[in-house]
């Protein structure tokens, strides 16, 4: 398990360096050389929320906390990104492939296209990459445990792992047996 994450990890962030790289290129360049760089661009973009989706459902599936929240944001960007290049850049690509008679108004589709994802790429990629580094929703500043208080006020306590992950499983001996209604299994 632990090397199918290390892969994934390594698709994803090989994947999403070309495509906010290469869009930058572009956005830098004015667009030289877009037309061979579209369709590698996309194949990276979907690698890129395939395997952040393999890695959101297997790190994060069961959390909602400001570091989520912020991933979210940040593939919110990212999705506004690749519609933003599908759009502009792919419009071009097929006008400029279709003999436009004035390239010049695809091409500067195109820049425009790239200049604003490459914006948002990078807004993802900081996202991204500070994601890990924010305190959850349940702690301060310090990392301490924040439980509600009666009013619903959050107040930082010390507490021990096992109060803060949850009660601790009853033993075997407490346990209830269940069984199932006539009919079904």
């Amino acid at each position: 398990m632990q090397y199918a994450l290390i892969l994934v990890a390594a698709l994803h962030v090989l994947a999403a360096v070309f495509w906010a790289g290469s869009t930058f290129a572009l956005a830098r360049t004015d667009g030289v050389a877009m037309e061979r760089l579209f369709k590698p661009q996309l194949a990276a973009a979907v690698l890129a929320f395939v395997t952040g989706g393999y890695l959101g459902h297997t790190l994060h599936a069961h959390a909602f906390g400001r570091a989520e929240q912020v991933l979210l944001a940040a593939i919110a960007a990212s999705a506004v990104a690749l519609v933003v290049q599908i759009a502009g850049v792919g419009r071009a690509t097929l006008a400029l492939r279709d003999r436009a008679r004035d390239p010049a108004g695809p091409r500067a589709l195109a820049i425009t296209a790239h200049r604003i994802a490459a914006v948002l790429l990078a807004l993802a990629a900081i996202g991204m990459a500070t994601a890990r580094y924010l305190p959850s929703a349940s702690t301060d500043a310090a990392g301490a445990p924040v439980l509600p208080d009666a009013a619903g006020r959050g107040r930082s306590v010390e507490a021990s792992p096992q109060a803060v992950a949850g009660a601790a499983p009853r033993p075997d001996a407490d346990a209830v047996p269940v069984t199932a209604p006539a009919g079904v299994q």
